[in-house]
This record gives structure tokens, sequence and C-alpha cells, in this order.
């Protein structure tokens, strides 16, 4: 019996590389989300956003109740990767720390050039991960983030884990 707990559990690990695979992002996608995630929810003396599984729970949300989201963070990773490899060289999490930050503050404020951002407004991307990012990060854990209670244990609440 605990043979096939463990064989529902194949599809989600990528054991070629020993990462977690993802069913509503490719790997290029996931990672830019993971970096924008992190620089949202950063890891300091807690987790941060990588850590307490939010992409996992984006991952998530988007197949099991939110399909139509998804067409906006395909456009939001195209429309941000194209600005950054075009202006500055690299995809966005392969830039530095600050310059991402400083991309996202542009992004926010939609400062960026409008030429990458036809298909989805990008403070309107910025919001949708921000929002999703917290809810991932401060949500019950059941919902597929807030891994370990991470956020719980930052907040001190007294719940019996």
């Amino acid at each position: 019996m605990a043979l096939y707990g463990s064989l529902l559990l194949l599809p989600a690990c990528d054991l070629k590389k020993g990462r977690q695979s993802f069913v509503s992002f490719t790997e290029e996608q996931a990672d830019c989300i993971g970096a924008i995630c992190e620089q949202i929810i950063p890891t300091d003396e807690y987790p941060g956003a990588l850590d307490a599984g939010v992409l996992n729970y984006i991952d998530k949300q988007l197949y099991q109740r939110f399909s139509e989201q998804k067409a906006r963070y395909e456009a939001g990773v195209k429309a941000v990767n194209a600005y950054c490899k075009e202006i500055l060289g690299k995809n966005f999490v392969a830039l530095e720390w600050d310059v991402q930050t400083k991309v996202l503050q542009d992004m926010e404020s939609n400062k960026l050039p409008e030429k990458y951002w036809q298909d989805i407004s990008q403070s309107g991307f910025f919001w949708m991960v921000r929002q999703h990012t917290m809810q991932g990060f401060y949500g019950p854990p059941h919902h597929g983030g807030n891994k370990d209670y991470v956020s719980y244990r930052m907040m001190k609440l007294d719940i019996h884990f």
C-alpha cells in the first residue's frame, strides 16, 4: 500500500534534475515566477517565498481553480523576459538582485516600455503575482503553500502544528 502513495508523488518530481516539476509552468516560467516571488517575500531570518512553497501554491491554483489566469502568467513572463533580454542582456532570473528589484519597481509603476506589454498590463501582472505570493505564503498549508507553517511560525501564532 505504501508503494501506491509513493507512486502518486512521482509526477511532482523531476528525477533527472532533482527539482520539482510543475503542471502549469515551463521550467523558464517557473524560474521567472519564482524569482519574482522571492523578491516579494525574500529569505531573511525566516524562509522566503520559494522555501515556503509559494510557487507550488500558484501552480496548484492555476491548474485546479483559476486556469483562466494561466494565460496571464504566460504573457507576463514572456513580456518581462523579452524586456530583460533585449535591454539588460539576460532573462529576469539571471539578473542581479538589485537589478531585479528595479525591474519590478518599474513594472509595478508601469514604467517599462509598453512595446513589451501588449498582451497584459505590467502593473496588473505584478499585482497578480504579488497577490498570489501573499496568499501562498500566509494561507493555510493545505492549499499548497506555507510549507511547514512557515508564516505562522514567523508571526509566532499560537497554533499547534
